[in-house]
């Protein structure tokens, strides 16, 4: 029997140091009176700021960027998107042959009208010498009417007085045709203008040094008044062309600095500044209605490439030397605000008076020190003010 009991003990030995370890790890725990574990961030004196965020792509300002000046068909493309081009390098030939005939055609007709005014004048001129001899011819015949009212002399005078308003109504009739006539010759200039202006527009050049990039064109293209041909591009004036929300344009100012993350840098951002804000909103397709705002670039070492996607961080507000903590660390109760303090391992719950408000962080104008320990995670456990903890540091 007693051999029995002591085997049945030794098979059980296992089971009795499972539960004195366990029993042993509970007491030591107790005995630890409670104490949580907590996650805290220092407070610091810091400059916080207030940030829009707006996504966009890279792009050159309107200047750099040519667009048609008339509708036509692209006859000649006479460099490859990604060439280097020099200022007024002729880039793009439209087809010339309907222009030039339209410009033949104009000029044509203008140098008629001008002849016309030539022979006007020289008209003109002979109607003012008759108009004066009828004149005359009419003032001898009223005097010699005057001095003898026979009828012979009476019919001379009206004779005469007949042939000076014809003599006036031909050189009114003359003045009047040459005006008519000055007018086609305006007309006419203005339309020989035009084509010429449309001829010379046919050949579009580079507006400066730099790389070519040339948007959806082909030779054959036909494009119409006003579409976007091609910019040059060019590292010192690279542009991010941000898609700022109609909802924030109210804090958007030239002049405000931003940083820049890109795509196709991932972990690097740059410095900006905003240079242009539109005075129009654009509706995208999503059906967002957004302002595009202008950051020139900075920092120049991205590569010199149009539509490279992106966002922009435009701080339109800050605080300098203000001690900060997360927003997270602040809880309400009572309608006051509070934080809990890590002081010599317990908790201090304090109340604090919140100023300016960060993107990142919050300003603490009373309540908080710098160096003091703020709790973080209080959302996840039930704390108490007094309470024992430890801390784990952000």
């Amino acid at each position: 029997m007693i051999v029995k009991v002591q085997k049945k003990l030794k098979s059980l030995l296992p089971v009795l140091i499972v539960i004195l370890i366990v029993g042993a790890g509970y007491m030591y725990l107790k005995s630890k009176n409670g104490v949580t574990k907590v996650t805290a961030v220092k407070a610091e004196a810091r400059t916080i700021s207030k940030t829009i965020s707006a996504s966009g792509e890279t792009g050159v300002p309107s200047d750099l960027t040519k667009r048609a000046l008339i509708g036509g068909s692209i006859k000649n493309i006479k460099f490859n998107s990604g060439d280097t081009v020099k200022k007024d390098d002729i880039v793009i030939e439209m087809d010339q042959a309907s222009l030039k005939a339209s410009l033949d055609t104009a000029y044509s007709a203008y140098l008629g009208a001008k002849s016309n005014i030539d022979s006007y004048d020289q008209k003109i001129t002979a109607a003012n010498a008759t108009e004066s001899v009828r004149k005359r011819e009419r003032d001898t015949a009223w005097r010699a009417y005057m001095a003898d009212n026979g009828e012979t002399k009476k019919q001379a005078f009206k004779n005469a007085e007949a042939l000076y308003q014809t003599a006036v109504s031909a050189l009114t009739v003359l003045e009047e045709d040459k005006k008519a006539t000055q007018n086609a010759v305006y007309s006419g200039y203005s339309t020989y203008y035009a084509a010429l202006t449309n001829y010379n527009n046919s050949t579009i050049k580079a507006p400066a040094d730099g790389q070519l990039a040339l948007f959806d064109i082909n030779v054959g293209s036909y494009v119409t008044n006003g579409q976007e041909l091609f910019a040059v591009v060019q590292p010192q004036k690279m542009l991010f062309k941000a898609e700022v929300d109609e909802a924030d344009i109210n804090h958007m100012k030239v002049g405000m600095k931003a940083k820049i993350s890109l795509d196709s840098y991932p972990g690097e951002s740059f410095e900006g500044t905003v240079v242009n804000v539109d005075a129009k909103v654009q509706v995208l397709s999503s059906g967002s209605a957004v302002v595009y705002s202008d950051v020139v670039f900075t920092d120049t070492k991205i590569l010199p490439i149009l539509g490279l996607s992106g966002s922009a961080d435009i701080e339109f507000d800050k605080s300098d030397s203000v001690v900060s903590i997360s927003p997270d660390s602040v809880f309400e109760d009572a309608g006051n605000k509070y934080v809990y303090v890590v002081e010599a391992d317990t908790l201090i719950k304090k109340t604090v008076e919140v100023g300016f408000e960060g993107d990142e962080y919050i300003g603490i104008v009373a309540g908080v020190n710098a160096g003091d320990m703020v709790v973080t995670n209080f959302a996840d456990l039930n704390l108490k003010e007094g309470q024992k903890v430890s801390v784990t540091a952000q």
